[in-house]
């Protein structure tokens, strides 16, 4: 039987520290391709801390999962965040551009952030405090696109009349390229074809 590797006691205020180190260790545990063994004993052995211990942070194995979702739609918000082209429609791109790459670089990461591991409802009903988490899951990236696409249409790049639904549409379009990269990696793929998924959806002008 595999025990917990020995490590120090967390100093007095230190609470916080090791719930990011549960968090760091679910995440590994996420990223190693196996999201389906990432339970607390797993969880609790990778951090080497007793299972019991982590009740002191988190619930449930949802509780923890949906920690790493906020971390890497986080992480997901940031790499939005940097194109800076100077054109309107050449930003949008760039940054529909870093949100699949951002997918295909952490395959395993981003289907948990979507629900396709952790059950989201089962999760705000152990914990109802969550609740307001739950609602707002995805919408610092959601806004980055809607911002993007909005700029394009006051330049001029765009002919939508309505960027939320546009943009809600794009952002449906990217994930499901995203997702179908992945499910289907055999399919002959055409190598440009992001680009006008992205110019159609986003109703862009030359």
């Amino acid at each position: 039987m595999t025990t917990p590797r020995s490590r120090a006691l967390n100093k007095r205020g230190q609470g916080a520290h090791l719930r990011d180190e549960i968090v760091g260790a679910a995440a590994k545990l996420v990223d190693g391709g196996l999201p389906p063994a990432v339970t607390l004993r797993a969880v609790a052995r990778a951090a080497g801390i007793s299972a019991p211990a982590i009740y002191l942070h988190f619930p449930d194995v949802d509780s923890i999962l949906l920690a790493v979702t906020q971390q890497a739609f986080a992480a997901l918000e940031r790499e939005l965040g940097e194109p800076g082209d100077a054109d309107p429609a050449d930003r949008l791109r760039a940054v529909c551009a870093a949100y699949l790459s951002f997918a295909e670089r952490q395959p395993h990461r981003y289907r948990v952030m979507f629900g396709g591991v952790w059950n989201a409802e089962q999760a705000r009903r152990q914990a109802p405090a969550l609740t307001d988490e739950l609602a707002v899951l995805g919408m610092g990236a959601f806004d980055l696109i809607r911002g993007a696409l909005a700029d394009c249409v006051t330049a001029g790049r765009s002919a939508s009349v309505d960027p939320f639904t546009d943009a809600t549409a794009l952002w449906v379009g990217l994930h499901g390229l995203a997702q179908l990269r992945v499910a289907t990696p055999l399919f002959p793929w055409p190598p440009e074809l992001q680009r006008p998924i992205i110019d159609r959806l986003a109703l862009l002008r030359d």
